[in-house]
């Protein structure tokens, strides 16, 4: 009995890729494929659906878990038996992938048996954790293709670049047949003359059949009316351009203006030109006809002419990468050793905050204090006034006296720190300080992280804390 959790086939993994792709087996081509899309269903890795006759298929999440895992979620990970014998080879395969550029592997056209043995690899490389932290496997290729296998980063993976390889990969590399019908259809792409279209086509085709045997491949890169060639060599991209020298009514060489108006008499020279490199490169090659050379004697040539390119690029590509990942670990080292002496200042400055803090309260109690007490010998010398009122019979003044003394008694309770809710034993003697309070003491770090203070205030200006309560303030007169 087949179990959810059970490890699909080879079939099986394909159609998954296909659907999580966008493909909804929807085409009437795609009727063979249903009985294994129903099969992906049980296993609820897909869902199917059926309305108004038309049948839909989307992934799940359980299914791009599958994917990205290489297992289900339900399965435990199993690292006895023969799985445990694949683990060697993930552990090459992942060790080729961190050393190759770009951290992608390619193998252009496979044969059936590597082809399985990579299979096995990724899916082992993926139930066994070998994939490093913080990145995923992406693969392409289980059952027909190129095999591509590429590391990316999981926080922020370049699915469109990766779309873009992925499906490449997949489309059936160009023959003799297809490659004259697109350029037949694009007439655009190569920029000769009439004279000379058939023996450009001739040329392209024989550079495209021994370019195949280096892994390099003539393609239309757009079509239509802005038809224009471009060229694979192993994973790159690379621009190609067939075009054929003008000159004006002078002998001049003709500039593709005054080519393309047919401006003062320009004429065609019969003479071919082939450029072909990388439009973010140097390593570009320009080829072009002479009596004793033409084009045609030349493919094998041009062909080397464009691996050692290639391979200038790849190391200088990779020497980019070098220096860019030292660039990035001298940041890093700078980031750590800033957030080090942050850390360091600040653990320096807190407790002299601290301190400070203390002090600035034991000062405004001692203020609260003394305001109480003047305040407490004022109302004895009301209260004094007003008994001196009543025995000089005026009741009213004694009256008044007296009510000037309870409210002066009254704020002197407030303001004094020694007794009632304002007390000073009522304050926490460990004070935390706030950014303010930290500043004078950082040496120009910031407190809200290891940079510097870019918004530098002299003491007059920072807003410190006032850790005392507002009734000790109470009365006093501002000065």
């Amino acid at each position: 009995m087949v179990r959810r959790s059970d490890p699909i086939n080879d079939r099986q993994a394909d159609l998954l890729e296909r659907i999580a792709d966008g493909d909804t087996l929807s085409k009437p081509d795609d009727a063979s494929q249903r009985t294994t899309a129903y099969a992906l269903q049980a296993r609820g890795l897909i869902t199917v659906a059926k309305r108004a006759g038309v049948f839909t298929a989307s992934i799940t999440d359980v299914g791009k878990y599958y994917l990205t895992h290489g297992r289900h979620p339900e399965a435990g990970v199993s690292t006895t038996g023969r799985f445990a014998t694949k683990t060697a080879e993930a552990k090459k395969l992942i060790d080729r992938i961190r050393k190759a550029p770009n951290e992608t592997v390619r193998i252009s056209e496979p044969d059936e048996q590597t082809r399985a043995a990579y299979r096995r690899a990724v899916h082992a490389a993926k139930q066994s954790g070998l994939v490093p932290k913080g990145r995923v496997l992406r693969y392409t290729g289980r059952s027909s293709g190129d095999i591509i296998v590429r590391l990316l980063d999981a926080d922020k993976p370049d699915e469109t670049d990766w779309n873009r390889v992925r499906l490449r990969a997949r489309k059936p590399k160009f023959g003799v047949h297809d490659l004259r019908q697109l350029l037949t259809e694009n007439p655009a792409a190569i920029q000769v003359s009439d004279s000379q279209r058939e023996r450009a086509v001739r040329f392209l085709l024989e550079l495209n059949n021994a370019a195949a045997k280096h892994d390099q491949e003539v393609r239309i890169a757009r079509r239509g009316q802005y038809a224009k060639l471009g060229y694979r060599i192993g994973m790159a991209q690379w621009d190609l351009s067939l075009v054929e020298d003008y000159v004006d009514s002078r002998g001049h060489p003709a500039d593709r203006w005054q080519i393309k108006y047919s401006y003062n008499g320009v004429k065609p020279t019969g003479k071919l030109r082939l450029t072909i490199g990388s439009s973010w490169n140097t390593n570009s090659n320009t080829w072009t006809d002479d009596k004793r050379s033409p084009l045609e004697r030349r493919v094998r040539h041009i062909i080397n002419d464009v691996k050692a390119a290639f391979d200038r690029a790849e190391r200088q590509r990779e020497e980019d990468h070098r220096k860019h990942l030292a660039q990035l670990a001298e940041w890093e080292r700078q980031q750590a050793e800033e957030q080090r002496e942050w850390e360091s200042a600040l653990a320096d400055a807190r407790p002299k905050a601290t301190a400070m803090l203390r002090r600035r309260t034991l000062v405004a109690a001692l203020r609260a204090w003394r305001d109480a007490q003047e305040l407490r010998q004022i109302c004895t010398v009301l209260d004094s006034a007003a008994a001196v009122a009543e025995q000089d019979g005026d009741p009213k003044l004694a009256v008044n006296l007296r009510n000037w003394s309870a409210g002066g008694r009254e704020l002197a309770e407030r303001l004094d720190p020694t007794t009632g809710l304002a007390a000073l034993g009522e304050i926490n003697f460990d004070i935390e300080p706030a950014a303010d309070d930290l500043r004078p003491y950082l040496k120009g770090w910031s407190p809200d992280g290891p940079h510097k203070d870019y918004h530098m205030k002299s003491l007059d200006e920072l807003s410190l804390s006032r850790p005392w309560p507002s009734d000790w303030e109470l009365g006093r007169l501002h000065r």
